[in-house]
């Protein structure tokens, strides 16, 4: 119970900024001259869907290399307290596997929005 409830914990604060983002700012009504005017951050054209993809993948790839981090930090640890346990060994270098995939998976979450955009035929930066 205790291990389900820690799980919804972190998957309720990983999607805490997503909701913030998606409820927005609010609509700033128009005066009727013309069309209302959109409210700040609302996406207007492809490159604004560009440079929120840019940032997703930002984000995920600082996310997910702190967390590779804190794996073999995780690791690390349970290296030093093994003691020659075997079955402690094993889940120490199962960690480090978790490390490692963490880290492959960040570097292809860098290397999507490129090659998306080279079927775009767009160049992408990603800063």
């Amino acid at each position: 119970m205790k291990d389900t409830m820690l799980k919804l914990a972190l998957r309720g604060s990983l999607l805490l900024p997503f909701a913030a983002w998606a409820q927005g700012t609010g609509g700033t009504g128009g005066t009727g001259d013309g069309p209302p005017e959109l409210p700040e951050g609302t996406i207007q054209s492809y490159g604004d869907v560009e440079s929120l993809l840019l940032t997703v993948a930002n984000w995920i790839f600082g996310i997910l290399i702190l967390l590779a981090v804190v794996f073999v930090l995780v690791a690390a640890f349970r290296y030093l307290t093994a003691a020659g346990d075997p079955e402690k060994v094993k889940s120490a270098s199962n960690t480090l596997i978790y490390a490692a995939i963490a880290v492959a998976v960040a570097l292809l979450a860098r290397g999507i929005p490129a090659l998306v955009g080279s079927f775009f035929g767009t160049t992408v930066t990603v800063p």
